[in-house]
Formats: structure tokens, C-alpha cells, sequence
């Protein structure tokens, strides 16, 4: 499969809901990795409550995205980070340079969805979830710019 030159239009819709559910207020409730919308996620995705939700994140708002432009989601049910970071490589989806809408794996174990291009000292502006910014006991969905990109691996679909 050959790389686009820019992310789907998927891609670019999942990061603009994603950042007004940020907006809005998306945090863990009642324990680790558990919450309302956080289960949401959780039960959407497999059905497995309280694991890392990072990854079942990203493909949340993908698969919001597809419905929402009546598609089929191109994110795989992969929610281990490592292991998606695997399948993109064989998939021939890895990138260079991030670009608003494309996935990245944060040292094989976090995954989340630039929200733009690279800032100077090699930042990418990210939405997250299962992530925090400040405060480490208030864990939820964040538009971030504490990424760094030489620690991450970058997939576009």
C-alpha cells in the first residue's frame, strides 16, 4: 500500500472531533482507565473496560470520523501500540514527517493523533487520550505539545 502525500479526509475529521470532545472536558472517573465516556471508548472498541485506552482512542475517533463521512474506517482494531506500530510497517503506512491527522506510537507504548505540523524543537501538536498534561492523577483526552517527534513513529492513512 502506497503512502498518501497527505492524511484522509478520515484522519483530518477524527482530529477536529477529538479536540472539541479535549474542549469539552473528557477525563478518567472511578478508577484507572474507567469514566462514562472513557467506557464509551472502551466498550466501542473490545469490550475490555480498564485496559490503556491510547490506542482505542485513536481508533474511537476514527471510527466517529468514518461514520460520520459514511466510509469505512481505515484505522485496524490493533490496540496495542507496539503491535500497530508493527502492522503499519508492514502496511507500508510509516511517514517521515507528521502532518495534522496522522497517527503516531511514542516509543512503542502511546499512541495519539497530531493535530499539526512539526513546532520548532521537534514538537507535534497532538490530541490524546489516556494521557494527562499537568496534573498525572487527571488522566483524559488533551491537545498537547509536549510530543516530541524524534520519539515517535508516524502512520498516515
Amino acid at each position: 500500500m502506497a503512502v498518501s502525500s497527505s492524511p484522509s479526509a478520515v484522519a483530518s475529521l477524527a482530529v477536529d472531533i477529538a479536540i472539541a470532545d479535549a474542549r469539552r472536558g473528557v477525563f478518567e472517573s472511578g478508577g484507572n482507565n474507567r469514566g462514562p465516556e472513557v467506557d464509551e471508548i472502551q466498550g466501542a472498541a473490545n469490550h475490555q473496560m480498564g485496559q490503556p485506552w491510547c490506542a482505542k482512542f485513536v481508533w474511537w475517533y476514527f471510527e466517529r470520523a468514518a461514520l460520520k463521512l459514511k466510509v469505512k474506517n481505515p484505522f485496524p482494531r490493533l490496540f496495542l501500540s507496539s503491535a500497530l506500530e508493527t502492522w503499519a510497517a508492514r502496511a507500508g503506512l510509516i511517514v517521515e514527517t507528521p502532518q495534522r491527522g496522522d497517527v503516531f506510537v511514542k516509543e512503542h507504548r502511546h499512541t495519539g493523533l497530531a493535530a499539526g505540523s512539526l513546532l520548532p524543537g521537534l514538537f507535534v501538536p497532538a490530541v490524546e487520550g489516556n494521557t494527562y498534561t499537568i496534573n498525572p492523577n487527571k488522566e483524559g483526552v488533551y491537545v498537547t505539545k509536549k510530543t516530541r517527534a524524534d520519539r515517535c513513529t508516524f502512520l498516515r492513512f
